[in-house]
């Protein structure tokens, strides 16, 4: 056992026993072991964290004596995508979730205590969640040594060299990408706990306490839905430079799971920020509340099971069956418990008969969130609930998600924009600034330029739906997208003026969330409709060559450079082979493997029939047999690698003789190439691409090939950012053959723009809300003095 398997185990026995100890005390609704449970969740959080930092020294110093390392680095990546490495799996990521929920669950028991019954519940669900990571961690733990991994290897096997980081990951967004995802996730854990706290409190017959939690969860959610957004964003960049496909999205299944929990979060955001007692979202805000946390473990199963396929799925040997059972257990909680205590009641609180009201208007726009996300989770489960079911494998392809999702998105822009005239100008007025947009909308739909601009490509033989919508013009976007603008510059220039400044902060806040919202939907439309590209070969590019037009487009292309590379780069050879000493110690267990060996040459015997050199003065001799057995320039001090077969007890005189040739052996700063040190092949050609003879990017393009990854190769893309396009030119490298693919991407920079406003607006907007923001519960909490107070509320 590990120093890892055994900080796990601690972890998993401190968080058990926290959660035991709070769940005792709560059904007792007593107060006896509630003191020891801060200490608990406190060496909880430290050991999960000291675990995660040891793994990631692992990776730091390539320990492959860890299976996990070894089969997710290598000595060659630098630092930062060795420290990549640690969630490349799903052991690490586990791992990662685990400190992190730990972590969220330290904090909140540190910030809310654990006096009264129902922070005893709070704290007991999130630590439970933390005690399933660890139960997780010990059954597919990232400490498994080679020799657990590999019973059948000879004893002591440790491997000289790693395996490699999967190819797709070594990209600077996606090093980020995974720890912001899961810290999203991990903040979900306590708006989930309080959620279903809250449900089966009502159904014991007591006071819900969603309440007095409701400004915790406004902002854990906030907090949350920042974070996933900006790895929604990370994950989309990374499409976008490292796949070559010349886009930010293109419904694949990991890409559109991990939409299904942020669109849902988004809709939940809208319900609890318009929950009102006894009034509006009694039961869906905090029903809302702890479903999404249900969401965000299918998301992790799509990515992690190795059911779903996809060019995202980097963890092979899938956590499946470990992520069904939470699933499982979080969608009862989150999902049943409420279902449950809603077909208790008598029915809602009747309203006033005025159907168009502003909480009316808000429904329809959760709905439409919530249709979003169905849309995404039939099209994901559906096929593989017919491979399940008739054992058919079937595709839902981007045109389901495209069409469906089209209409839902004109409808809820048009909502929207409703909603936020409705604020300023009143029933009449902007019902009928509504019926003026929705006409527009319609007739935009019948306007259509060229072909290019239908939404889709359909035929007779397709549904009914598909043939409206896909006949419909891109332009009808346009008017609602338009409306929204219009509406959200109208309310913020009615309620920003003459406020306190961080009122003021907040609407700013919304105003940029809603204008971003509007950039985005519009930009991504017309993104992929209107991207043009065209072919061209250069050939023999190592040469340099001419300014060659592009077939069929405004571009044109020269190439001025030609390169071809190797990593790593003036490798060590001592990094992947065995010292004299190794040897030695793995004994006759090694008899008859082939093994890379390097040492010093400390004798020389020279016979009729064979070569051989002793190394280090041990009982490790190298052994050179054949024609050419003398040509080997060996000397005495000379430090040398030689791959060969291992034979113990060989030759008299010696314990073990590597037998080999002259091809196989060489001085260790001029290896031999039979060694095969290389593990990526690059070429690259610099390019100038001109357009309408003005040159509009230079730069270098080109790939990467993985020769120890079965051959796997990754693009290396130019990209030129322009205000109005992206220039983006993907290249194929033969013999100095270079075809290139030149793609002209309208719109990036909007996207880029709409993605900042979302981000800086939701920051606002979580600082500088007067009631919940993290501002203004920063000074109460410092305007309050620490007291011993047994209530629940925020």
């Amino acid at each position: 056992m590990t120093p890892g398997h055994v900080v796990v185990l601690l972890a998993l026995g401190t968080s058990v026993a926290a959660t035991v100890l709070l769940g005792r005390d709560y059904l007792r609704d007593e107060e006896r072991f509630v003191d020891y449970v801060p200490a608990l969740v406190g060496a909880t959080a430290a050991l999960l964290a000291t675990a995660l930092s040891y793994l990631t020294y692992q990776f730091v110093t390539t320990d492959y004596s860890n299976a996990y390392v070894w089969n997710n680095t290598a000595d060659y990546l630098p630092l930062l995508y060795r420290v990549t490495g640690v969630y490349a799996g799903n052991e690490g990521s586990v791992l990662l979730w685990a400190t992190l929920a730990s972590a969220v669950a330290f904090w909140a028991t540190r910030v809310r205590g654990l006096a009264g019954r129902d922070r005893k519940l709070v704290q007991g669900i999130t630590l439970s969640i933390v005690a399933y990571f660890g139960v997780m961690l010990v059954v597919q733990s990232p400490f498994d040594t080679v020799a657990d991994s590999f019973p059948q290897a000879a004893a002591g096997f440790t491997p000289t060299a790693g395996r490699g980081l999967n190819p797709l990951l070594v990209d600077p967004y996606m090093a980020i990408h995974p720890p912001v995802m899961f810290v999203a996730y991990a903040l979900l854990t306590v708006p989930f706990a309080i959620g279903s706290a809250h449900f089966v409190s009502l159904l014991s017959g007591r006071d819900g306490l969603f309440e007095n939690w409701y400004g915790s969860v406004l902002r854990w959610l906030r907090v949350s839905w920042l974070f996933l957004t900006a790895a929604v964003a990370l994950g989309a960049l990374w499409s976008y430079t490292v796949l070559g496909w010349g886009g930010i999205w293109a419904w694949d299944p990991v890409e559109t799971a991990i939409l299904v929990p942020w669109l849902f979060l988004t809709a939940t955001l809208h319900a609890v920020t318009n929950y009102r007692p006894g009034r509006n979202y009694t039961v869906l805000a905090p029903a809302m509340t702890s479903t999404v946390f249900a969401l965000a473990i299918y998301t992790t199963s799509v990515v992690r099971s190795g059911v779903f396929r996809s060019v995202h799925s980097f963890a092979d040997g899938g956590i499946g069956a470990s992520l069904l059972v939470l699933m499982g257990a979080t969608a009862a909680l989150g999902v049943f418990v409420p279902l449950g205590y809603w077909f208790t009641l008598d029915g809602e609180p009747a309203g006033d008969g005025d159907w168009l009201t502003r909480t009316n208007l808000l429904h329809l726009a959760v709905l439409a969130l919530g249709t979003l996300a169905f849309v995404s989770i039939w099209g994901l489960t559906f096929p593989l609930l017919r491979d399940l079911a008739t054992g058919i494998e079937v595709e839902v392809n981007p045109k389901y998600y495209n069409l469906w999702s089209y209409p839902v998105v004109v409808v809820a822009m048009l909502l929207l924009g409703f909603y936020m005239d409705f604020d300023v100008e009143g029933r009449k007025r902007s019902l009928t600034a509504l019926g003026v947009f929705s006409v527009a909308t319609v007739a935009a739909a019948f306007v259509v330029p060229t072909p290019a601009w239908r939404l889709a490509s359909v035929s007779a033989s397709d549904a009914l739906v598909y043939r409206i919508v896909g006949n419909a013009s891109a332009l009808s976007v346009v008017p609602p997208v338009l409306y929204v603008c219009i509406a959200v510059a109208k309310r913020a220039l009615d309620r920003i003026p003459g406020t306190p400044r961080r009122f003021q902060l907040k609407e700013v806040g919304i105003t940029f969330v809603h204008v971003g919202v509007a950039i985005l939907v519009v930009s991504l439309a017309f993104t992929y409709l209107f991207t043009a590209q065209s072919s061209v070969i250069v050939q023999d590019a190592r040469q340099g060559s001419s300014v060659k037009q592009v077939q069929g487009s405004e571009y044109a292309v020269q190439a001025v450079g030609y390169s071809e590379s190797t990593l790593p780069k003036n490798p060590d050879p001592r990094r992947s082979a065995l010292s004299t000493r190794e040897v030695e110690s793995k004994g006759p267990a090694l008899n008859g493997s082939v093994e890379t060996i390097h040492g010093t040459v400390t004798e020389i015997k020279r016979g009729p029939r064979a070569t051989v050199a002793q190394l280090d003065g041990s009982g490790v001799w190298v052994g050179l047999t054949g024609q050419n057995r003398t040509a080997a320039d060996l000397s005495k001090g000379q430090e040398i690698v030689a791959k060969g077969a291992v034979m113990w007890n060989y030759v008299p005189q010696t314990d073990v003789v590597v037998l080999t040739d002259v091809e196989h052996v060489g001085p260790v700063s001029n290896p031999p190439s039979t060694l095969d040190l290389t593990r990526v092949e690059k070429k690259s050609v610099n390019l100038r691409v001109y357009r309408n003879d003005e040159l509009v990017a230079a730069g270098n393009a080109g790939q990467r090939r993985y020769v120890k990854q079965g051959g796997m190769q990754v693009r290396d893309v130019l990209i030129d950012r322009g205000l109005t396009h992206d220039t983006y030119v993907i290249a194929a490298l033969n013999d100095g053959t270079a075809s290139l693919t030149v793609k002209r991407i309208p719109l990036m920079t909007p996207i880029r723009a709409g993605v900042a406003l979302l981000l800086v607006g939701m920051l606002l907007v979580l600082l500088f809300d007067p009631d919940h923001g993290l501002a203004a519960e920063s000074l109460r909490s410092s305007a309050t003095a620490p007291q011993n107070d047994t209530s629940t509320s925020d």
